[in-house]
């Protein structure tokens, strides 16, 4: 391999004299770079194309616009574009910049490339929404982990998007003012301009599979309930999310658009006075408030999708549960599921550290559970759900018992994921007119472990002793490249990743997931016929029948929590 080949695998060069360039007749020409994936294939990344006008100035807080075309220009799209404005509170810095709707689009496959003429079909799209708790996050390649070295191995085209988070995406004031859900009508539009212009880089417009983890799978699952959404894609894949768990609707956004009016002192009681005051204001001080209401790294979410019956024709237009037991749904072909323990990165945050947030924690459990359950609005009501839930799982009067962190553990798997991922599934095998594929990912990865565990676990025996594998979203150490994670090198990390790649893929070209590495057919489940697909190295199978977690869930369907 030679120095540009390097360069190019580790997605830093740029290639101009031999730059790829596209025409869109409708927007203007356009000039990418040279990439080569994971196994040495070359292909065309074409990044930070705009779908949307700058939602600056009079923009900010409204529905997205189209973006302006470019005729007579070259756009340069050889390279990542910022963020969306966000605090991480993950990793604990701000960054990014309010404008920021564009989206990527990597291909090798494209006729109107004069260095790559092709002759084959054009292939499946395959569009990716990221995660990030709805305030957080991105779709590029460097600066989160959404690379595209594995899919390009396949015979893809592969999208990634950006959408406005936090304030900017889901601020409401729940009424016709300002009634929310912006980021998730900036995914509609990038997927709209996803229908009208992938043809030009070699993608089948009439094939696209939208997929996405987490907060991501809860917008796939948005997508499939919106009529904004209508036949804009035809296969959906959500990994471990659902709009039925409490973190992906909110019901106090007004409250929080109040408390941030307050924070940046703007009027609080007239509508349209507090978004002119925050239109006014810098974007660097709104995003502020993020962490301004940071209880715990990623909690309040604070602003998120809402029901926005306030819009003249909503985003959503009514309670999710509602919407699938009506049969309001976009039906198209399905995969949905989980990883074996969703709690466990949770409780990672928890003891990392030097535990300073596990100290806190323990001095008030019940405060932190609220904010982890989504419960931040102390009434009797909300007060019974929460001990009911910490006294099911929880010793309240014994905090420090070494088995606590496991409950812990637990009751976010079961409450924040499983029960409401189990529900969904349950309800579109019901009334959905198409397949619904379920799975569990049981895998711990060890690339994930090298780079998350060790480093929490070192000289520390509680932490050690903790399962801290098979988390929220571990899936995606082996199914998307970047640029500061090393090559896969277990024989176990590969074989999963080649299965996930396999499933996920041949799922995008005909809506039934296959690979030679999961012995026999991935049969959908059904009503009166649970079963589901449990993805490991070892012994992949069909398991027929409920999920592992399904009993414990009992728990939960006998209890009176409002939905």
């Amino acid at each position: 391999m030679n120095l540009m080949e390097l360069l190019c695998l580790l997605n830093i060069c740029n290639l101009t004299e031999r730059s790829p360039m596209v025409e869109i007749p409708s927007l203007g020409q356009l000039r990418g770079s040279k990439m080569v994936s994971s196994s040495g294939r070359n292909y065309y990344a074409f990044r930070g194309i705009p779908y949307a006008k700058p939602p600056i100035g009079d923009l900010r807080f409204r529905d997205p616009e189209p973006a302006d075309p470019w005729v007579g220009k070259v756009l340069d799209a050889s390279r990542d574009e910022p963020t969306c404005i966000q605090y991480n509170g993950i990793i604990r810095i701000f960054l990014g910049e309010e404008d920021c709707l564009t989206l990527n689009v990597y291909t090798h496959n494209n006729r109107d490339i004069p260095q790559f003429k092709s002759t084959s079909s054009p292939r499946p799209v395959m569009v990716y929404i990221h995660p990030g708790s709805w305030f957080f996050g991105s779709g590029n390649g460097k600066t989160d982990l959404a690379g595209p070295g594995y899919f390009l191995d396949r015979n893809v085209v592969y999208v990634t998007m950006k959408y406005r988070l936090g304030a900017f995406g889901f601020l409401s004031t729940e009424d016709s003012e300002a009634p929310g859900n912006y980021g998730l009508l900036d995914q509609t539009m990038a997927l709209r301009w996803i229908r009208d212009n992938i043809r030009h880089f070699g993608g089948d417009p009439n094939l696209v599979t939208i997929f996405g983890c987490s907060a991501g799978a809860a917008s796939v699952h948005y997508h499939l309930l919106s009529p904004h959404s209508k036949g804009l894609f035809h296969r959906a894949i959500a990994q471990s999310g659902s709009t039925l768990n409490p973190w992906a609707r909110k019901r106090s956004v007004g409250t929080y658009t109040k408390k941030l009016a307050q924070y940046v002192n703007c009027p609080q009681s007239n509508s349209s006075a507090l978004l002119a005051c925050l239109r006014q204001k810098p974007a660097n001080q709104i995003v502020r408030f993020q962490k301004e209401i940071e209880i715990m790294h990623v909690c309040p979410v604070g602003f998120g999708p809402r029901v926005d019956v306030e819009r003249e024709s909503p985003f959503l237009p009514a309670e999710p549960r509602k919407l699938m037991e009506t049969n309001q749904i976009n039906s198209v072909p399905m995969i949905a599921g989980s990883t074996r323990n969703e709690g466990g990165s949770m409780v990672r945050r928890l003891v990392s550290d030097d535990r300073k947030l596990l100290n806190e924690f323990n001095k008030d459990p019940l405060k932190y559970f609220r904010f982890m359950m989504g419960i931040e609005e102390q009434s009797f009501f909300g007060d019974k759900i929460i001990k009911q839930i910490a006294y099911r799982y929880f010793t309240i009067d014994r905090p420090y018992h070494p088995n606590q962190l496991d409950k812990v553990g637990e009751i976010i798997a079961d409450y924040l994921y499983y029960h409401d991922i189990d529900e969904s599934v349950d309800l579109l095998s019901k009334n959905s007119n198409h397949s619904v594929y379920y799975y569990l990912y049981n895998y711990n990865s060890h690339i994930y472990w090298s780079r998350n565990i060790r480093r929490v676990s070192s000289n520390d025996l509680l932490a050690s002793s903790l399962d801290l594998s098979g988390t929220h979203s571990e899936e995606l150490y082996l199914m998307f490249s970047h640029i500061l994670l090393p090559r896969l090198r277990s024989a176990k990390d590969i074989k999963v990743s080649n299965m996930l790649l396999d499933l996920w893929t041949s799922f995008a070209k005909d809506g039934v997931p296959r690979s030679d590495l999961v012995p026999g057919d991935w049969i959908p489940t059904k009503e009166d016929q649970p079963r589901y697909l449990r993805i490991e190295a070892d012994n992949p199978s069909l398991v027929n029948e409920s999920m592992p977690f399904r009993q414990r869930l009992q728990f939960w369907r006998n209890k009176f929590i409002e939905k």
